[in-house]
This record gives C-alpha cells, structure tokens and sequence, in this order.
C-alpha cells in the first residue's frame, strides 16, 4: 500500500462486514516492528471476537427448528419414490375461451398427510387427497362457490384469493381477523368468489398463521375470453403452469415458533429445499446430522422433469409460493420472454433472454418460451434462490437447483434450422413497466398515506421479534373475537392499523401510498381486493450511506428517487419494498371493504408486519347482511 510499506487485503465475512488485515509477508516499518505486540493483541482479540461470533451463529442455525430423535413414522404411507415423476402442470384454456360466463361448483376437503415431495417425509396439507391443492380454471365472468370443510384434528383455516377483487365480497376474502375467523376443525365454510373483469394468473393460499408453508395452496388461472378485444397478443401452443417456492423441513409452526422467540435474534429462518408444483429433488447427504431428517435421496435419473417439444412455443405462468426466497430461473438453450404480471397486467416487453429474476413470494411472470438454435445435447431448468433474506447460513440448503428437461426425439432438427436471435443474459423483472396506460394518470392523487414498516425486538415483547406498520403489531381482533368488517370502528382494538379512506364506486377517490422499509432486508407486500400502479420504487445505496432511504411527501423534500413516473407505471397487485428503500403505488378505491395490505414473507406477516385499508361511506357503519357472513364461524375457534 502506498505511503505506508505494508500490502493490505480485505477479508469479509456475510455476518461480520469487512475489516482489513495485514497480508503474510507484507514488510514494515521500524515503528510499526515497536507497535507489533499491540496490533497483535487486538488482532487476537478481535479474532477471538469474530470467533465467538461465528459459533453464535453455527449454534443459532444448528438448534433451529426441532431435532427428530427419530424419523416419523409413515405407516401405511409409501416410502418408494416414482422413477420418473413429470413436473407439467398443463392448462386447458380452450375449454374456457368460447363458452359462456357460468357458476362453478367446488367440494374441497382439507387434510393433512406425511408425504415426500422432494424425498424427505414431512407433514404436507391436502385438498381432495391433493398436494399442491387442485388448479381452478375459469374465464373472466364466472363465479366461483367453493365448499371447503376443513377436516384437520385441531387447526382452523381459511383461503385467500391472491389477486383477485372479491368485489363486493370482502367477507369471502380470506384475511383472519379481518374479514372472517378460522374455519373450525369438522366445520364447513362456502366461498363465493366473483371473476369480473380480471383475467390473468392468479392463485389461493391459506392465510391462518403458516399453513402456507406446509403446502395449502394451488394455483387459479383466468383466462381471457376471445370475445373481448386485446391490447396484445401473444401466440403460444401449450399454456403450462409453475408454482416454484421455497421448502422447509420442519413443521412450519415449528418453525415459526423458533422465529418468535428471543434466540432467533430476528433472523429469519431459512429454507431447506425448493419444490416445483409440488415436487423436488433433495439430495440427502446435506442433510446436517444436528437435525436428522427422514430422506430418501432422488438422485438425477429420478429428478422430476420438465417435457417439451422444440417445435412448440410455450407460456409459462410462474407463480412465487414461497414464504421467504425470491426466484430466478433460466432455461438453456431456450429464450424467455415477459409478457404479463400478477393478475395478468402487460408490460413492455423486453426479451427475449436466457434468464428471468428476481421473482418474490406472491408475485407472478407470464413468461413466452421459445428454443434457440443450439448443439446442446441435454438441456436444464435452473432455479436460483435469491439469499438476499438469508441472515445466517444454512449447510442443508443448495443455492441452485437444477432440473432436466426432457426434449421430444422428433423435434431436434426443427431448432437447428431456426435463425439464430439476439438474447440478453437475464432480465430483471422489478424493471419492468407497463406497455400503455388506457388513460392518463393526474400528477398527484386525492389522498396520500405515509407508513413505514420494520421488524423490532423490544424489551417490553421480551425481544420477540415482531412486524410492525407504524407503531402497530397486527394481531386478530379479540374482545369481542369478530372480524373488523363486522364491527364499527369503535369496537376495535389497540392491535388494528387500518386507516378509513372515504370512498365509493361512484366516486372513487385516487389513493397515493407510501411504504417505507426501515428494515435491512426487502419486503414483498400485497394489497388484497386491488390492483394499483408502482409509480416509484427506490433503495438506498449502502455502499455510500447508511441513513435510511425513506421519503415523506409532506415535507416537500424532493425524492430520493425522482419524480415519480406517471408515463408507464407497471401495474401489480405485490410489490417488492427494497431494504432502506421505499414504494410509491397508486390505486382507485373502487372497492368498498376492509382490504388487507401486508408483507408475503410468511414469518413477517405471522409476526404483526400487516394493515388493513378501510374503503366506504362512513367508518363507523357497517353492512349487517355482510357482517353476519363475516362472522359466522366465529365464536368456537378462538
């Protein structure tokens, strides 16, 4: 190093930040010679330190979750693992496109079962004797009535209808503790679910606490009418599905209760494995013997698959069902390309490329898939795991999990005899924006809310982690143990954050929201029963400052971001809040309800980190007839 005789290097640590070390060999000084006792002292002492540092962590990661003194027992369950198993997931949307709107009709029963879905035995949930749950498909102007009985031992549940409006639904909506309670084991609860003027890929989960996690779940595509006019078309042959999410291998209460306590220090845990429609591939020497798990290994001739004929243009829809990691994918030797996302919302579309990311729990990609001229002989899906939320590491988890995709043996020639086209590397999904807006957005909107959101381990909740929006905690309502939608304003308790914004079909007002995240990790939110426009989306470097990246619109300051962009916003239903960083989103409040509004990371949300939007006439009224169907399982479940 210049000035000083002594080369110095940078070592890092994930967990411990840079410090800057003398390199072995590296001359001195005669004075520095005189002061080398000294360095060497605090050299071991912050050694020592890192070192202490590093065991905390190992020992954190290593008691996470519960050790299994033995594997569970499977009983009757089979324990052999299918040579092949396919991950299509084919849609049918010509069966829907041309007939009429009509009423659908659905008997779920929920259970629960040991399963392996990626080779490790774990308890998944069912519906219909189904992992994930079966896939809806409809076209826009149908109506969905589902009867679901729940038929666990001793668990409540609900559904949510991730993306989809429930207009003048809410009280079908699925949000414990705001628009209905659990339905009780034994009981029996019908959904009705309007499909007006949406179509696109959407999907259902469970939302009672993290039952997510443990697989309750399925996907539900709208597909759009060939009588309504488009703005874009796309061509494709075969229209196929793709839920891809994160995978833990311990019960998810489990693992919930080692994220709420004071040890976990508001890490959040982090997953073990990754599934693809309900399958995967765990290659069981990873598995770290502090916390056994009963595995049976899927090694590559048995890896799940993906099958496809070169000759044929696909559309992938890509659905996120994690509770932590964001998602990228590549395919080689094809090219992908964005046409939509969420609830099918166009973009601009930028492609083709050999890779798409990152992708965040609860968000979906309506990709184009089209093979390129190649001589590969055997051809991939990669699914990368975004560790950006990891806070520790974990030994069981691969970063990359790749899948063969199987090619059909009369189609190689056709690809070959393709031109060849200019493809990008990867395409960053959080860039894009959309290809139009119908009409022009005004320069501000009639209200403008401010939240800030974070996680915080205080001494008076005996440094238990927990979400926070403003200085709210969420928690269901409890005395009196009904929903907010069927209660007035005066009856609710001190957990609620939900702020009334007046408005009605008629007149809907123009809502502008402010999330900022104080956190040092990113945040997923999701507003239920809306679409909105991300008008701004912006983190603060922290290369270069260690302040906090928010932006308060009342103080006149100008935004860290910029002006916002009103030319073309993409329009969403989640949007991923970056670390330190903000959103700027606009939505119409054309939907009256009690609409939630939280972080899809599962340990966040289970933790507090929720709100709920208020949209009406008069704060304090509320609909009886709506009520009533809010609260009818209530009252045996709390």
């Amino acid at each position: 190093m210049e000035g000083g005789g002594m080369e110095m290097r940078r070592r890092s640590h994930p967990a411990l930040g840079s410090e800057v070390l003398p390199s072995a060999g590296s001359s001195t000084s005669s004075h520095q010679h005189r002061e080398g006792g000294t360095s060497y002292k605090a050299f071991f002492t912050r050694s020592i330190i890192a070192l202490f540092f590093i065991l905390a962590v190992l020992v954190t990661y290593l008691n996470y979750g519960p050790s299994y003194p033995q594997a569970p027992v499977l009983g009757a369950i089979e324990t052999s693992l299918e040579h092949r198993r396919p991950l299509d997931l084919v849609l049918n949307p010509q069966a829907h496109q041309s007939r009429s709107p009509k009423i659908k009709y659905h008997n779920w029963t929920v259970t629960s079962e040991i399963r392996r879905p990626d080779g490790v035995a774990k308890k998944v949930y069912l519906i219909n004797g189904l992992f994930p749950g079966p896939t809806l498909e409809s076209r826009s102007g149908d109506t969905f009535i589902i009867h679901v009985e729940n038929a666990l031992e001793d668990e409540g549940l609900s559904i949510h209808w991730h993306g989809l409006h429930m207009r003048n639904h809410a009280e079908y909506d699925g949000a414990i503790g705001m628009t209905q309670c659990p339905i009780p084991p034994g009981s029996t609860f019908t959904y009705t679910i309007p499909i007006s003027g949406q179509h696109g890929t959407f999907w259902y989960h469970a939302h009672e606490q993290v039952q997510r996690a443990d697989g309750l779940y399925g996907a539900l595509i709208v597909h759009e009418p060939v009588d309504i006019e488009t703005t874009v078309t796309h061509s494709y042959d075969e229209d196929r599905v793709l839920m891809i999410g994160d995978w833990y291998h311990r019960p998810a209460e489990d693992v919930l209760k080692w994220y709420m306590r004071a040890g976990s220090y508001g890490m959040e845990p982090v997953p073990d494995s990754l599934l693809i429609n309900g399958l995967g591939a765990y290659n069981c020497s990873l598995a770290v013997p502090a916390r056994p798990v009963d595995c049976i290994s899927i090694f590559p001739e048995h890896s799940p698959f993906i099958s496809t004929n070169t000759s044929k243009r696909y559309r992938y829809r890509v659905i996120n069902t994690g509770s932590l990691a964001g998602i990228s994918l590549r395919l080689s030797g094809a090219s992908l390309t964005p046409i939509t996302v969420d609830g099918g919302h166009p973009i601009d579309v930028q492609g083709p490329a050999r890779g798409v990311g990152v992708l965040h729990p609860g968000e979906r990609l309506d990709i184009l898939m089209s093979w390129r001229p190649t001589n590969k002989q055997q051809y991939t899906l990669e699914i990368a795991l975004d560790d950006d939320s990891f806070r520790y590491p974990n030994l069981a988890l691969a970063a990359t999990h790749i899948y063969p995709v199987i090619i059909s043996t009369d189609s190689q020639t056709e690809t070959a005899n393709r031109p060849s086209q200019r493809v990008k590397p990867t395409i960053d999904i959080q860039l894009l924006k959309s290809t139009h807006l119908p009409t022009a957005l005004p320069l501000t909107g009639d209200h403008t809310l401010v939240v800030y959101t974070t996680t915080l381990k205080l001494s008076r909740l005996s440094n238990i982690p927990h979400g926070f929006m403003n200085h709210t905690s969420h928690k269901p309502q409890s005395s009196p143990p009904f929903p907010l939608l069927s209660l007035p304003r005066s009856q609710w308790d001190s957990n609620q954050f939900v702020p009334f914004l007046p408005s009605t079909p008629e007149h809907p007002q123009t809502i502008d929201l402010v999330i900022n995240n104080l956190d040092d990790g990113g945040h997923p939110f999701h507003l239920h029963g809306h679409d909105f426009w991300v008008l701004s989306t912006y983190a603060a470097d922290l290369d270069t400052t260690m302040s906090y990246g928010s932006y308060n619109p009342f103080d006149r300051s100008e935004p860290p971001g910029g002006v916002v962009n009103l030319v073309n916003p993409v329009k969403k239903d989640t949007v991923f809040i970056p670390r330190r960083g903000y959103v700027v989103i606009r939505f119409l409040a054309d939907n009256p309800g009690i609409w939630m509004l939280h972080c899809h990371l599962l340990w966040h949300q289970a933790s507090g980190m929720a709100m709920g939007l208020h949209i009406g006439v008069n704060e304090e009224w509320v609909d009886e007839a709506r009520a009533n169907r809010s609260r009818e399982l209530c009252g045996s479940t709390r």
